[in-house]
């Protein structure tokens, strides 16, 4: 069983201990275990007042008594799309070095305790997406991860799980991750949890290490082959899938951009599109999985998806 225990009492965060309940909490239907992937809209609330991105909870309220917050609103510049994203801080709390941590799950309030909760999720993923930025202090590291649970009691059935690390790289300007899933077995799956930290743990983390997150997404496989997780009202066609030499995109409209990433997130290529279909040209690529991400004149993501190249 993968846990990931946060003692967050005294501010620490180890990225071997998840323990869920499923939640039944209502999230957009196109989003399902992401709520707020853009991270828009924020909520504030206790005494001290603390913030928290709508549906992900962070440790800001026991920090709150100190005036200290391990996430923040980002706004203006700091955000990739939209007006805000969330930046995580690893901060010293009372002598202690407290990672940066939101989480889709329910932070606990004792220092025996374990991330619970979690949005129920039926589906089985192929990778989860998103963008961030990277300020790291010493040799630290942060990450985004998600975790799948099947319907055992205390979900200690997991099923699989997707996560990725920032490295211990400067990174100034938004850059797209991507990992995929990994399975564990074939359980259904029954419960998602979310977790993204300006430090891999505590036994590594650096006070001052900051990370920001943007427009996350989940890619999941549909009947066609094609993975993604779409704009509604977006009439975009990806095809044939797998691709040899090449595939089409087919749009409706022009100005917009289609831009591959491998599974690290790095991109590989990037090809303005006209309306009508557009052939993009993979000879140079090696056989393997990559991530699309079709964006419109702004740079808003229309389409999001998976293909597999194999020559």
């Amino acid at each position: 069983m993968k846990k990931i225990s946060t003692l967050v009492t005294i501010f620490s965060l180890s990225a071997t201990c998840i323990m869920a309940q499923a939640d039944t909490a209502a999230n957009a239907a196109n989003w399902k275990g992401t709520p707020n992937p853009g991270f828009e809209g924020w909520n504030t609330t206790g005494t001290p007042s603390y913030s928290n991105p709508n549906g992900w909870n962070s440790a800001n309220s026991q920090s709150a008594i100190t005036g200290t917050f391990g996430c923040v609103k980002a706004t203006g510049a700091n955000a990739k799309v939209g007006s805000a994203a969330v930046e995580l801080i690893t901060e010293s709390i009372l002598g202690i070095t407290a990672p940066g941590i939101v989480t889709t799950g329910t932070v606990p309030t004792s220092a025996s305790g374990s991330i619970t909760g979690g949005i129920a999720y039926t589906l089985r993923p192929d990778s989860i997406v998103g963008w961030f930025k990277y300020a790291p202090q010493g040799a630290d590291n942060g990450f985004a991860a998600m975790y799948l649970f099947g319907s055992a009691a205390n979900n200690t059935d997991t099923v699989a799980e997707a996560s990725f690390s920032t490295g211990n790289v400067t990174t100034s300007t938004y850059k797209r991750f991507a990992a995929a899933f990994v399975y564990r077995n074939t359980d259904a799956v029954a419960n998602s949890i979310w977790l993204l930290s300006s430090s891999s743990g505590t036994s590594g983390a650096v006070v001052g290490s900051s990370a920001y997150f943007d427009e996350l997404a989940v890619i999941i496989k549909n009947t066609t082959g094609i993975a993604n997780q779409t704009n509604p009202g977006a009439s975009i066609v990806v095809s044939p899938n797998p691709a040899t030499d090449h595939f089409m995109v087919t749009t409706v409209g022009s100005n917009s951009t289609i831009s591959l990433f491998d599974i690290t997130g790095r991109k590989v290529t990037e090809q303005k599109l006209l309306n009508g279909p557009n052939l993009v040209d993979v000879n140079l690529l090696t056989n393997g999985v990559y991530i699309y991400t079709v964006a419109d004149a702004n740079g808003l993501p229309l389409k999001t998806g998976k293909i597999i190249i194999q020559k």
